[in-house]
């Protein structure tokens, strides 16, 4: 009888405590689940403005292009992804989705950065690296076109590699090259490179959420006396450029924005989406730094990401000369619920050249335009400042008529309080033969119209100058035929 009551006892207990537990369970379940309630709010941002900022506009008189010019035939193959690491990071130049990201050695990070190509940059250095990972956000990318890169090792390093991918973040990977040696007569030294281009066409990037691109490093043929050391040697590269084409309406219809913790100033969300009046996401309680970014333009925004605050920052290359880039900044504190008004600024100022000849200019072929200034770069959140040349240039093909001598482009500044130095050299052709250089400056900031108006055939008058016009409240909107 004692035996039963104390088995009936221990079967109780047991029971018991397992109930005990079940209801713990989800006691705890719902208290973290009421908390994420409580803690977590929506922060909805509207666009003040929003259609005449992100759609290209024309006046009741018609549209105008910015750039006078004989019609072109535009290439639909872009920049995706760029890398040059000459701020030595390992952020991209260039990202059409953010965040591509650099995999080593399945997440190492012990990478640095040295001489890179030219040797006034920098490039970035392995050690006993087995494979690299490009991984790719793919949303919006209709096909890959073309992966180029320049590699060397050390002396010690690998001389040959293997290039695959995997569309299902690494489960699978399919080939894409045969194995590539270096030659034989490759010398270590830091000038010495090994160019790589491969084709990326066979891979099926349609509807994927992200493309994985490897690169595995071998031993490979080596010159006598060098002995492979697969543990301390270094492999470097530098100049990586991914090509592709991507969805008509993914390019000119996009906000990006970033958001970074005011605490710790770490990135904690950020998006590409449509472009459209109103988005929300969901934070928690605390103080958040944000930035939004759009670009009217066929050509992906030039950001490169970081996951702290003050080392994020954008650029433009010279040659679109037709971009427009909005920006705005905000900081804002959650406690609940809320909504911002999100007033977007230009980045840009509009460059107007206007030649007074009273002679026919329609023998001219075409005039190229390249920067005297260093580049200009955004850092929304820091005070950092980037003094590299932009080497790109526009090549203007005037097509001038009676009534017609002028043309336009968007120079790409950033915000500034002060004005800043834009400094062109022109250079005419005629028949394919240079006529005429000379130079063009003034100092500018963003959301400036400049005015450069004077003689173009320097033998009417020698001495003739420009005029030099600006108009600093720039109200309404540029009108622009994409």
């Amino acid at each position: 009888m004692k035996k039963n009551v104390k088995f009936n006892f221990n079967i109780f207990s047991l029971v018991f405590i397992f109930l005990l537990a079940v209801a713990s369970s989800c006691q705890k379940n719902k208290k973290i689940s009421d908390e994420l309630d409580e803690n977590v709010f929506s922060v909805k941002f509207k666009i003040k403005d929003f259609e005449s900022i992100v759609s290209p506009l024309q006046k009741a008189n018609g549209a105008r292009k910015l750039v006078s010019s004989k019609a072109s035939v535009n290439s639909k193959e872009e920049t995706l992804f760029k890398w040059d690491f000459d701020l030595g990071n390992a952020d991209p130049i260039i990202a059409f989705n953010p965040l591509p990201v650099i995999d080593y050695n399945n997440g190492k990070v012990d990478y640095g950065f040295t001489a890179g190509w030219p040797t006034t940059g920098k490039s970035i250095s392995f050690r006993g690296v087995e494979s690299i990972l490009f991984k790719l956000p793919a949303q919006q990318i209709e096909l890959l076109s073309n992966l180029s890169l320049d590699v060397n090792s050390s002396g010690t390093g690998p001389r040959a590699l293997l290039i695959d991918y995997s569309t299902d973040k690494g489960s699978n990977f399919s080939k894409l090259s045969d194995t590539i040696h270096y030659p034989l007569d490759l010398t270590s030294t830091g000038i010495s490179k090994l160019p790589i281009s491969q084709s990326l066409n066979a891979i099926p990037v349609m509807g994927k959420e992200a493309v994985w691109i490897r690169i595995r490093l071998y031993s490979g043929k080596r010159p006598p006396g060098s002995i492979y050391n697969p543990t301390s040697s270094t492999f470097k590269l530098d100049n990586v450029l991914i090509t592709g084409v991507v969805n008509d309406t993914a390019l000119q219809n996009k906000l990006y924005y970033h958001i970074y913790n005011a605490s710790g100033n770490e990135l904690v969300k950020q998006g590409g989406i449509s472009a459209e009046e109103t988005f929300a996401v969901d934070l928690p309680l605390g103080t958040y730094y944000l930035s939004v970014l759009t670009k009217n333009s066929n050509s992906p925004i030039v950001f490169a990401n970081s996951t702290n605050r003050n080392g994020f920052y954008i650029s433009n290359s010279f040659m679109e000369k037709e971009a427009e880039i909005y920006a705005v900044r905000d900081t804002f504190e959650v406690k609940q619920s809320i909504e911002r008004t999100l007033l977007l600024k230009r980045l840009y100022s509009e460059v107007k050249v206007e030649f007074t000849d009273i002679v026919d200019l329609s023998h001219i072929d075409s005039i190229r335009i390249q920067q005297k200034h260093p580049g200009f770069y955004y850092y929304p959140f820091s005070n950092s400042s980037n003094s590299q040349l932009d080497a790109t240039f526009l090549k203007i093909e005037p097509n001038f008529t009676e009534n017609n001598k002028s043309f336009f482009f968007n120079q790409f500044m950033g915000f500034h309080d002060t004005n800043k130095t834009i400094k062109y050299e022109l250079t005419v052709y005629e028949k394919g033969s240079v006529i005429r250089s000379f130079e063009l400056k003034s100092e500018v900031k963003n959301n400036m119209q400049v005015l450069f108006k004077g003689l173009l055939l320097e033998e009417i008058n020698p001495g003739q100058g420009f005029i030099i016009r600006k108009n600093e409240k720039w109200d309404g909107n540029v009108d622009v035929d994409f």
